[in-house]
C-alpha cells in the first residue's frame, strides 16, 4: 500500500501546481511549436514519462517527471505520454494520462481531469493512457481513430514511402552493456514491425531549445537561487566550532522546504576541513573544528529549476592568512572569468581565463614550479562551470555563449593529503618536490570553491546569485555581526 499511497499523492497535488499561470501556459505552447518547427513540421514525436522508482519494498522514491516531457507539458504526473504530429491539420498535440479512478480519489483526493490538464498545458486533446497502443496502431496501419478518417494520412503516406520520422529521446546511449531504456526498447519494436519508420533522436532538439531560457524560466531559476542564498546566509548566522556537518545540512534543507522548494537539485555538499578537498563529499558525518573552512555546495530546486551556489567560509568567522591566500586566488579567478561573459564569447575562453589565473597564483604560492605545465591539475580538478536549468548539469548546445543562457562559474583549489603523490604522477621531479613541500605543508587540507549562477545578457552578464557574500571582508563582517568571534 505504501507504494500506491506515495504514487497517488502526486495525483492529488498535480492539478494545483501551476493553476492559473498564464506565463507558463504561453511558454509551453511556444516550446511545443518550436519543437515541431525543429522537426521540419513532419513526423511524430513521442515522449514517455519517467518511471516510478522503487526505494525499498513497496515504498518508492518521490516521483520526478522526465525533464523534456515536463518542458513541453508542465505535467508532473507518472504514466504520461506526449505525442506531437505537426503534419496534422488538428490534433497536432495529444497527451495521454491515466483515467480518473474513484478508488484512487478515495485515498488521495481529486485527480486532474482532462479539462484541467488542457487548461494548464494548452494541449486540447487529452486522452486516456489506455488508448495509446490502439491510437498508435491506427496511425501506423492507416486506419481512422476516433472518427478521424483523414487526420493522420500525411504521416501514413510517409510511412508507405519509407520516410516516416519518429522522434524519441535516444540519449544517453546504453552501449553494449548498459541498461536499455524504454525508448530504445520501443524503437526496436517499431523497427521490427514497420519498415518505413526512421527513428530519429530528439535529444538534439531539446538541447538546442532548452539551453536558451525564457523570461519565465529565468524567474523560476531566480527563485531557486534566492532560496539557496537564504540557506547559505542562515548557516553563516549559526556556524560555530563543534557543530556537525549533518546539522548544517539539516538547516540548509529545512530552508529549502520552508520556501516551498521541491527538494535539493542535487545532494548537498557540506564539507569541513579536509573534507572540503573531496569534490563531491556527501557523508556529512564529521564534527566541524575551530580554525577550519566549511565548503557548502548546495542548490534548491524550484518548479523543477535548479540553483547551484558554493560558498567557502571560516568556521570561527575569520580566515587564517593561508586560507585567505587560497580563497583570494580562487575569487580572483572567478571574477576575471565572469568579466568575460557576453554573447559570442567561446565557452572555452571562460575556462581558460580561470586556468590562467589559477596557474599564476599557484606558482606564486609555491604549490607548483612551472605554470606552463599541467602541475596545476593536481589542485584545480574540474571545469570552471556548467549550464543550469531543468537539471543542475543542464543541456549544452554550441561552443559560444548566447543571450539568456544561464551557467555557473566555479573555480576551486584543493590541497589534498595525496597531493604529493599526484604531483609525482604528473612527472614532477624530486628536486621540484623539494621546492613544493613547504607550501604543501602550509596549505594542507585547505579546499576552496566559489560558485555563482550567471545569466548571459544582451551585452554582458548578470550575477543572479550576487546577494550571496563572497568577498573576504564581507563574509567576515557578516559572521562577526552574528557573534561568531
Amino acid at each position: 500500500m505504501g507504494k500506491w499511497i506515495h504514487l497517488l499523492s502526486w495525483l492529488l497535488i498535480w492539478p494545483t501546481l501551476f493553476a492559473n499561470d498564464p506565463d507558463l501556459r504561453a511558454d509551453l505552447v511556444q516550446r511545443r511549436q518550436s519543437v515541431m518547427e525543429k522537426m521540419g513540421n513532419r513526423g511524430m514525436l513521442i515522449l514517455f514519462s519517467a518511471d516510478v522508482r522503487p526505494y525499498s519494498g513497496d515504498v518508492s522514491y518521490e516521483f520526478r517527471q522526465e525533464n523534456n516531457l515536463f518542458y513541453l507539458t508542465g505535467n508532473r504526473h507518472p504514466e504520461t505520454t506526449l505525442v506531437l504530429m505537426p503534419q496534422n491539420s488538428s490534433r497536432r498535440e495529444i497527451l495521454f494520462l491515466p483515467d480518473r479512478d474513484p478508488r484512487r480519489e478515495l485515498w488521495d483526493g481529486k485527480i486532474a481531469s482532462p479539462e484541467e490538464v488542457a487548461d494548464t498545458s494548452g494541449i486540447q486533446t487529452v486522452w486516456s493512457s489506455s488508448e495509446f497502443d490502439s491510437f498508435l496502431d491506427s496511425v501506423l496501419y492507416g486506419r481512422p481513430y476516433r472518427s478521424q478518417s483523414s487526420q493522420f494520412d500525411d504521416f501514413f503516406a510517409d510511412l508507405q514511402k519509407g520516410v516516416a520520422d519518429v522522434y524519441l529521446l535516444m540519449e544517453p546511449k546504453p552501449g553494449l552493456t548498459g541498461e536499455v531504456s524504454e525508448e530504445f526498447r520501443f524503437a526496436n519494436r517499431l523497427r521490427e514491425r514497420f519498415t518505413g519508420i526512421q527513428i530519429k533522436d530528439a535529444s538534439q532538439i531539446f538541447q538546442q531549445l532548452r539551453v536558451i531560457k525564457s523570461p519565465y524560466e529565468i524567474k523560476q531559476l531566480q527563485e531557486a537561487i534566492d532560496i539557496t542564498i537564504e540557506a547559505q546566509l542562515e548557516v553563516m548566522k549559526i556556524l560555530h566550532p563543534g557543530l556537525w556537518e549533518y546539522e548544517v545540512e539539516a538547516l540548509i534543507e529545512y530552508v529549502f522546504k520552508k520556501r516551498n522548494s521541491f527538494d535539493w537539485a542535487f545532494p548537498s555538499i557540506v564539507a569541513s576541513g579536509p573534507n572540503a578537498t573531496t569534490l563531491h563529499y556527501q557523508k556529512s558525518q564529521r564534527q566541524i573544528q575551530d580554525g577550519e573552512l566549511l565548503l557548502m555546495d548546495i542548490g534548491a530546486e524550484y518548479n523543477y529549476y535548479a540553483a547551484d551556489i558554493t560558498r567557502t567560509i571560516p568556521v570561527n568567522g575569520t580566515f587564517t592568512p593561508e586560507q585567505a591566500a587560497i580563497y583570494q586566488l580562487v575569487l580572483n579567478a572567478q571574477m576575471e572569468s565572469i568579466a568575460l561573459v557576453k554573447p559570442g564569447v567561446p565557452i572555452l575562453t571562460v575556462h581558460q581565463k580561470a586556468t590562467e589565473v589559477l596557474k599564476e597564483g599557484l606558482f606564486r604560492l609555491g604549490l607548483i614550479t612551472d605554470p606552463s605545465t599541467n602541475q596545476y591539475r593536481v589542485f584545480f580538478l574540474h571545469g570552471v562551470g556548467h549550464f543550469i536549468g531543468l537539471a543542475v548539469h543542464d543541456v549544452r548546445s554550441g561552443d559560444h555563449l548566447r543571450t539568456n543562457m544561464v551557467l555557473t562559474i566555479e573555480p576551486g583549489i584543493y590541497v589534498r593529503e595525496d597531493s604529493e603523490e599526484r604531483l609525482i604522477a604528473q612527472g614532477v621531479s624530486e628536486k621540484e618536490l623539494d621546492k613544493i613541500r613547504p607550501a604543501l605543508r602550509k596549505f594542507m587540507n585547505i579546499g576552496v570553491r566559489i560558485e555563482d549562477d550567471i545569466l548571459v545578457t544582451e551585452d554582458g552578464y548578470q550575477v543572479l546569485s550576487q546577494t550571496a557574500p563572497r568577498e573576504i571582508r564581507e563574509i567576515e563582517r557578516l559572521m562577526r555581526e552574528n557573534g561568531k568571534r
